[in-house]
C-alpha cells in the first residue's frame, strides 16, 4: 500500500479496551500510515472472554505508540485525561459495561466541547429480549452516535442497526474485521495425529469452536447432530473451546460416543482442527443481543470449509453467500440445522465447492488491507467535512 506523506499529519487518539491477536495486524498498519495513539483501557476483557492474559508489554506492537492504563474503581480515567491531548480524531466508543459507558461519555464530551473529530467504532448489530440496561442506555447511546462525525461498522447489519439509533448512512463506514488466522509447515501432521488419535478415519467431521457459554447455543449443534447421529453413524461432532455451560453441554451429549469435548486449546493447535473439518458450525443464539460477529466464520473459511451460522451471527449476512459457501438457518431451529448439516456432508461435489467459495471470499474481502480502507474512508470523510 502506498503511503500519502501527508496523512502522517493526522493525529489520531484510539481508544479501545483491550488488544486481541487477530487485532495487531490492523493497529501495526495503521500505525504505518497515521500519527496514531492508542489507549487501551480494559485488559482484563481478553482474560473474561478469551481466557487470554495479556502483559502491559504487548507482544507483536513494536513501533506501536500504545499505553495501558490502570483501572481505578473499574474506571479508566486516564482515557479521560488523554482526551484532552493533542489530536485531530478520536476513534472510540464503548458500552458493554457501565463503566466504559462513563468513560466513553466523558471523552466524547471533552471531544466535541474541544471541536475535535469523533469517530465510533462499534460491533453491536442487535439486541435481545427489552430490559432494563436497554432502556436506561439507549438514549445516552442516541445521543452520542447522532453527534459523532462518524461510525464504523464491521457488516451490513450493523450499520443498518446504528443507522436506526440515528446515524446518518453517509457517515456510516463498513470496514470488515479480519482474523490473523495462518498456518504453519506442521499443521498437516498435526491434522493426522488427530485423525488417528480420535479413529476418524472414514468419518465426516462437524467443527464448532468458541466459548461454551449461552449464546453460542452449541445446545443447539448437539441436539441436530443427535438427530443426524441417528441415521448415519460415520459422522462425529468436534467442539473446541470451554466456558461455564460445558457441564451441561456434556450432560446433552451422554449417549453418543461420537461427540468430542477438546477443552480450550492454544491457536496455534486450531489449523488441524480446521483442516480435519468438512464443515463449521456457529450455531450463536441471541441472548440479551445477537452474536457481534464471530471470527470464526473467518478462519474456518481461510481453510477453505463450508460454513453454517444462524441468523443471530453478526458476520454471516457479509461472509456467508447462501448455498454458495454455505448456509444461514433460523437461530434456535434444531430441525433447519440438522437437515442443513445433513445436505452438506451427503454432498461431497457441493462441500468442495463451497469450500472453494469460501476461500476466494476471504481473499477477496476479508484480508487486512480491505480493513484499513474501511478505516481510511471514514478519516477521509471526517477530514473534508
Amino acid at each position: 500500500m502506498e503511503i500519502n506523506n501527508n496523512l502522517k499529519d493526522i493525529k489520531i487518539l484510539f481508544i479501545h479496551n483491550t488488544v486481541m491477536w487477530y487485532r495487531k495486524p490492523f493497529f501495526k498498519k495503521l500505525s504505518e500510515i497515521y500519527n496514531i495513539k492508542f489507549i487501551f483501557t480494559h485488559m482484563q476483557a481478553s482474560k473474561e472472554i478469551y481466557n487470554v492474559e495479556i502483559p502491559d508489554e504487548i507482544e507483536g506492537m513494536n513501533d506501536v505508540n500504545y499505553s495501558v492504563l490502570k483501572n481505578h474503581f473499574n474506571i479508566a480515567f486516564g482515557a479521560i485525561k488523554e482526551s484532552f491531548g493533542d489530536y485531530d480524531i478520536l476513534v472510540g466508543g464503548s458500552w458493554d459495561t457501565l463503566s466504559e459507558l462513563f468513560e466513553t461519555t466523558f471523552y466524547f464530551m471533552v471531544a466535541k466541547l474541544r471541536r475535535k473529530k469523533f469517530v465510533i467504532w462499534r460491533e453491536d448489530w442487535a439486541w435481545g429480549v427489552e430490559s432494563f440496561k436497554k432502556s436506561m442506555i439507549t438514549p445516552l447511546i442516541k445521543l452520542i452516535i447522532r453527534n459523532s462525525d462518524a461510525v464504523i461498522v464491521p457488516g451490513t447489519k450493523h450499520r443498518e442497526y446504528f443507522i436506526s439509533l440515528g446515524s446518518s448512512p453517509s457517515k456510516t463506514f463498513l470496514m470488515p474485521n479480519v482474523s490473523n488466522m495462518t498456518y504453519k509447515s506442521d499443521y498437516l501432521e498435526k491434522k493426522e495425529f488427530l485423525k488417528e488419535k480420535l479413529k476418524l478415519k472414514n468419518k465426516k467431521v462437524v467443527l464448532y469452536v468458541g466459548r461454551l457459554v449461552k449464546r453460542k447455543g452449541v445446545e443447539y449443534l448437539i441436539k441436530s447432530f443427535k438427530k443426524l447421529h441417528k441415521q448415519r453413524k460415520d459422522i462425529v461432532l468436534i467442539i473446541v473451546g470451554d466456558g461455564n455451560c460445558r457441564s451441561q453441554l456434556e450432560s446433552i451429549s451422554r449417549g453418543i460416543d461420537d461427540i468430542y469435548f477438546t477443552g480450550q486449546i492454544g491457536n496455534e493447535d486450531l489449523p488441524a482442527y480446521y483442516a480435519l473439518c468438512d464443515v463449521c458450525v456457529v450455531p450463536s443464539i441471541t441472548y440479551e443481543m445477537g452474536d457481534p460477529w464471530v471470527f470464526i466464520l473467518n478462519e474456518a473459511m481461510y481453510f477453505g470449509k463450508p460454513v453454517i451460522a444462524t441468523d443471530a451471527v453478526g458476520a454471516a449476512f457479509d461472509m456467508i453467500k447462501n448455498g454458495e459457501n454455505g448456509f444461514i438457518v433460523p437461530e434456535r431451529d434444531v430441525e433447519s440445522l440438522y437437515k442443513t448439516i445433513a445436505d452438506v456432508l451427503s454432498d461431497p461435489d457441493l462441500k468442495e465447492k463451497m469450500g472453494y467459495k469460501s476461500k476466494q471470499i476471504i481473499e477477496e474481502r476479508f484480508r487486512y488491507g480491505n480493513m484499513v480502507k474501511g478505516f481510511q474512508n471514514a478519516v477521509n470523510y471526517v477530514i473534508n467535512k
